[in-house]
């Protein structure tokens, strides 16, 4: 047990210096810019618009409240897909940091997933505003929320360690985790809904674990009831064993790193 918790140490041990320095990220992001972190939503939002418009009005799409369903799916995604590229390129792109600091290294990816989720915090007001001007219910199952973005915690890191790591060594990586999260975009329910897909193919999306993640998420709010117990243990399986493994991986050849970058 207590090696299983050590895998955890560094998040304890330095909350408040990710903390900060994920602040001081978003700070130095929107140094200069007038509306600020207002436009970490533009681009979930203009995805929205132009979605809704192709689905609702070109293809006469009449799913009750499908804002709600995209949005619901879409405001996690950008949270997930801006984390994995900033985390993948982080080691890189922060040279000095680790090679001069005295911190663990993973903490400067680790800070990259923290900066985009304050960015999705600030989202999720908005989703709530879409689910009531939908007229949509939100209950008990919201209970769940914390910990499903937990899980997407802890999988972002997991994965942005792995890929950190490769960057170090393979700088074409961040060019195929870019094409990469583009694909698994479309290769999830997100824009359609599951019982849209062909019968032989409505199982092969579950091939990709970050589908339990969404699915997890339009049970909460589109659905409005509990995650379906084998998608919501299968999600905490999956985040536990992603950090690990992503962080077994960085730590192999952390070392290494001040000799690279």
């Amino acid at each position: 047990m207590k090696n299983f918790l050590n895998q955890f140490e560094v998040l304890i041990k330095y909350r408040y210096l990710i903390w900060i320095l994920a602040l001081k990220e978003l700070k130095v992001r929107y140094r200069g810019s007038f509306l600020g972190f207002f436009w970490s939503l533009m681009n979930p939002l203009l995805l929205l618009i132009i979605y809704t418009f192709l689905f609702v009005v070109i293809f006469k799409n009449t799913a009750k409240a499908y804002p709600v369903y995209f949005f619901t799916g879409i405001l996690p995604f950008t949270w997930f897909q801006s984390s994995i590229l900033e985390g993948t390129n982080s080691i890189v792109a922060g040279g000095s940091f680790i090679t001069k600091s005295t911190f663990p290294s993973e903490i400067v990816v680790i800070v990259r997933v923290v900066a985009n989720f304050i960015n999705y915090i600030l989202g999720v007001p908005i989703l709530f505003l879409f689910v009531f001007v939908w007229h949509l219910k939100i209950g008990f199952p919201v209970l769940i929320f914390p910990i499903v973005i937990l899980c997407q915690f802890f999988i972002s890191c997991g994965i942005a360690m792995f890929l950190s790591t490769l960057q170090v060594f393979y700088r074409d990586t961040l060019q195929i985790v870019m094409n990469l999260t583009q694909f698994l975009f479309f290769a999830m329910p997100v824009m359609y809904f599951t019982s849209q897909l062909p019968p032989k193919l409505r199982h092969i999306i579950y091939i990709n674990p970050i589908a339990y993640l969404m699915k997890n998420y339009q049970d909460i709010f589109y659905f409005n009831y509990f995650p379906r117990p084998v998608f919501f243990i299968l999600l905490i399986i999956i985040s536990i064993l992603t950090y690990i493994l992503g962080r077994a991986y960085f730590y192999i050849y952390k070392d290494q790193f001040a000799e690279f970058v």
